[in-house]
């Protein structure tokens, strides 16, 4: 009997370690893919190129790893979410085109600022905003400005957008986060 107890014991212990190393490679592996979607977003958020194949692959490990929740575990727990773009089922239209209409309109209503145009100033501001779901613009801010004038001219006329009509998950209406350019270029 006691050499039977002791193979049990034996196979326990081999299971724990095997169940153990399972545990540390799926930590190793979260880790890993944390750290490639904040890559991910870095490089997005300072407007760099990306590989598709590269962000799309490193957005599945980190959702196979439960990283990042789905559109509708995150709206499951929290119906008041903010979705952002890439996950929302329909998004967000801007009179009825899509962001590119909105980049027209931007482009339309922009003022370069006098100041900037004196000092030679030009460059990219980084804004995010939110498409509530009642189809307002709100929360802009700015993830990577060039300078102060030029980072308020694009604050202020995103901020000023008519409004959108709202995206939607599974036939609701959500508010979905943009990460968005306004270039200021002297000709």
């Amino acid at each position: 009997m006691a050499v039977a107890a002791v193979m049990v014991v034996g196979c326990k212990n081999n299971g724990a370690k095997k169940a153990a190393a399972e545990a540390n490679a799926a930590e190793e592996a979260a880790v890993k893919a944390a750290d490639d979607m904040a890559q991910a977003i870095e490089a997005v958020e300072a407007a760099e190129e990306i590989d598709v194949r590269e962000a799309v692959e490193k957005l599945s490990a980190a959702q196979s790893a439960g990283i990042v929740e789905t559109a509708a575990e995150a709206l499951e727990k929290n119906p008041d979410a903010v979705l952002p773009f890439a996950l929302v089922e329909s998004k967000p239209t801007f009179n009825g085109g899509d962001a590119n209409d909105f980049s027209k309109w931007v482009n339309e209503n922009i003022v370069y600022p006098q100041s900037a145009i004196d000092d030679n100033i030009s460059g990219k501001v980084i804004l995010q905003f939110t498409v509530s779901k009642e189809g307002d613009v709100k929360d802009v801010k700015v993830l990577r400005g060039v300078n102060e004038v030029l980072d308020a001219e694009a604050v202020r006329v995103v901020s000023a957008s008519p409004k959108w009509e709202a995206g939607s998950q599974n036939g609701v209406p959500v508010s979905v986060n943009y990460t968005f350019p306004v270039v200021f270029r002297i000709n």
